[in-house]
């Protein structure tokens, strides 16, 4: 998983896309910048699942008509759980594990903006619940100077029920206060991937493998963790044949099941909660060729009537078993029979917190 948009826009009131050299002159001090140049808040944006933005926080926050507004609770650092077990005769406890637990975003928003009226201040209440929707995850972003912009998936965790003492509009205030619970089961901030890619065609004579005896075309590709979490390499594969490809941070390498042409792209993922191996044009399951094979006598009749064909993660086990570290960069040996090969390793981002 790597973030929606970067760069992401940034819209709203007083941006500039062009500084003239008049103005450059005059900002001969930090503190003569204007502030939305100098980005010293702390911003923070929602893109709902329609591609709408929002500014929650820095200096276009309202822009919208929605704006974050205060007990902000969860968004920052990484929810962790110490599982510890005692005894009589034991003095203290003994850590066993640490569980990371799923994010819950806790926060207050201010629905509505000085001068606006009654249309506006329902178009822009109607805009932000439409892009709540429970069964579709949004993008959160943070962005400080430090840390640039980090991502998380989120979806409301629950009904907003916050109560209120009267209508929002009346007396022409316009303005409403709710409180909003979000959930991200990932629960780590995300940067966009780094990758690189390797042709076959670029690298030098193919040798003989000694293990299976086929002959691969080498290569050494770096790509750099600067998260702070560790992660796992995702590789794609493009051109028919075998390959062989590292196993994170390590010597072991991992071969691949034959890949045909028809297979089209792969994508090899190291990551122990995703499938390891899937192809472009892997056969696609539903419910009639379910039904069809299920049903004994309707198979006798019709031969192999529903088989829906052959995934490529069927054809041969792969196994990976390392990571790649925090704020480090690797090297990852690939090799593929392919002349006209290409793999490319992606190494995605993760960080604890948010800025």
């Amino acid at each position: 998983m790597t973030v929606p948009i970067d760069p992401i826009p940034i819209g709203g009131w007083n941006s500039a896309s062009r500084v003239t050299s008049e103005q450059l002159a005059e900002y001969s001090t930090w503190e003569r910048i204007p502030r939305y140049l100098r980005s010293e808040d702390t911003k923070m944006i929602y893109i709902d699942p329609y591609g709408n933005v929002t500014h929650l926080n820095g200096p276009h926050a309202g822009a919208e008509g929605v704006s974050m507004y205060q007990n902000l609770q969860g968004e920052q650092h990484l929810p962790i759980e110490q599982v510890l077990t005692e005894s009589a005769y034991q003095l203290g406890a003994t850590i066993e594990r640490v569980n990371i637990l799923k994010r819950i975003i806790d926060f207050r928003i201010f629905v509505g903006r000085p001068g606006m009226n009654n249309l506006q201040y329902r178009m822009a209440e109607d805009r932000w619940w439409a892009g709540q929707h429970e069964s579709l995850p949004g993008w959160f972003g943070v962005f400080t100077r430090f840390s640039g912009w980090r991502w998380i998936q989120v979806w409301p965790m629950k009904t907003v029920d916050t109560a209120q003492k009267y209508d929002a509009t009346m007396y022409g205030n316009n303005a409403a206060i709710w409180d909003v619970q979000w959930v991200a089961p990932r629960p780590y901030y995300s940067k966009p991937a780094r990758y690189k890619a390797w042709k076959a065609s670029e690298s030098s004579e193919p040798k003989i493998d000694v293990d299976d005896g086929r002959t691969y075309y080498y290569g050494t590709v770096p790509v750099s963790n600067a998260g702070d979490m560790e992660t796992y390499v995702t590789y794609l594969v493009e051109g028919a044949g075998f390959v062989k490809v590292q196993d994170n941070d390590s010597n072991r390498m991992v071969s691949s099941p034959e890949i045909f042409a028809s297979d089209g792209t792969v994508m090899i993922n190291s990551d122990p909660i995703e499938r390891t191996i899937i192809a472009e044009h892997d056969a696609h399951d539903n419910l009639f060729y379910k039904i069809a094979r299920s049903a004994g006598l309707f198979k006798f009749l019709l031969g192999g009537f529903g088989d829906r064909g052959e995934d490529i993660w069927e054809r041969k086990y792969m196994r990976f078993m390392f990571t790649v570290p925090p704020h480090s960069t690797v090297s990852f040996d690939v090799q593929h029979t392919n002349p006209f090969g290409v793999i490319t390793p992606i190494v995605f981002q993760r960080f604890k917190r948010s800025r």
